[in-house]
């Protein structure tokens, strides 16, 4: 049940961050042309700490239950209307790669809190 509800946040909390973050963007922006999408990396490093934290010992499957809807939606909200195929293999390449950030955030902060909580607690001397 946990992990379900983590996943659940997981899922609310990417989308959350994105619509966030675009905002801040967007609205900091002028009129300049915006070629980066700086904030996708890291809402995507933030869903996996987050989730890392919560859940330890399954922290890569709901880091990637979690990620998944919103790369889908990433990749097809900005190809719904280009069907050039280099435009998806391009889209698909950066989300994968921020994806794969998240879900190795996972891996990492999980198997940190599993070997801290392994130990009791202490920390290392």
């Amino acid at each position: 049940m946990k992990l379900f509800v983590v996943i659940v946040f997981g899922v609310f909390a990417s989308f959350a961050l994105t619509i966030l973050s675009e905002q801040i963007l967007f609205s900091s922006m002028a009129t300049s042309v915006r070629l980066l999408f700086p904030e996708f990396p890291v809402v995507a490093l933030t869903v996996g700490v987050l989730v890392g934290l919560l859940v330890r010992e399954k922290a890569r499957v709901a880091a990637a239950l979690s990620l998944a809807p919103w790369s889908v939606w990433l990749i097809v909200a900005s190809n719904g209307s280009h069907s050039t195929v280099s435009r998806w293999v391009t889209t698909i390449a950066v989300v994968s790669v921020c994806f794969a950030l998240g879900v190795g955030a996972a891996a990492f902060v999980g198997g940190r809190m599993a070997r801290s909580a392994a130990r009791g607690g202490r920390s290392p001397s």
